[in-house]
């Protein structure tokens, strides 16, 4: 009996490790189908250790340019901000400065953040950075969801967990949760207002033509 048990606990084991994998596989499916944007809002926590409402708008070129784009409208620290994010290098414009910091996509961060979220526009690149593992099913205003968990593969990204909503009707994320090592939250996301979009390359890698450009290796 113990022997058809601990049967059964691996198979389930290996299923739910398979529906992870499908669930990672549909997202990206879903997601690479056409451009995208979405409103992010939640709260978000600075270097500074202060905890603040944010704001901001994610547009993503997915395919073979691979190309995001990342307004803040909030905090106030990071009004004006944006990023641009390529499969080679991160912009980070700030505003107050009139600064464009150009780095290797490796290397970069999003100037202002204490964890790093150059991969939000990038299910696939993002789950292949994490350890996997599926919670179960959670309800919510958009439909029922998939919960996931998880946990990076290495310390680069700033955290020590992330929890994943999947929209199942239309594999997508609905809302993304970090927390560092001692559970502290760092950021609670939600993805609003998703919509296809006509987007250009062009667009999202628009800038002020005046502003100062420093690459950084």
């Amino acid at each position: 009996m113990k022997k058809l048990l601990a049967i059964a606990v691996l198979c389930l084991g290996l299923a739910m490790a398979q529906s992870v994998a499908e669930i990672a596989r549909q997202v990206q499916t879903n997601m690479d189908r056409s451009p995208w944007e979405a409103t992010i809002t939640g709260k978000i926590q600075l270097p500074d250790g202060s905890s603040q409402e944010a704001e901001f708008k994610l547009q993503v070129i997915p395919g073979k340019e691979q190309l995001a784009r990342v307004e803040f409208k909030k905090p106030a620290a990071l009004e004006g901000n944006f990023v641009v994010i390529s499969d080679k290098e991160v912009w980070n414009y700030l505003f107050l400065t009139n600064q464009l910091i150009i780095q290797p996509r490796a290397k970069a961060r999003i100037e202002g953040l204490g964890f790093n979220l150059t991969d939000l526009g990038d299910f696939q690149e993002l789950t292949e950075r994490l350890t996997l593992r599926l919670l179960g099913e959670q309800n919510t205003p958009a439909g029922a969801a998939w919960r996931i968990q998880g946990t990076p593969k290495d310390a680069s990204l700033g955290f020590a967990s992330m929890e994943i909503l999947v929209l199942k009707s239309d594999p997508r994320p609905l809302a993304i949760t970090l927390r560092d090592s001692s559970n502290k939250l760092l950021a609670d996301l939600s993805f609003n207002n998703f919509r296809r979009a006509n987007l250009t390359a062009q667009a999202l890698r628009k800038r002020p033509a005046d502003a100062e450009v420093l690459r950084r290796n």
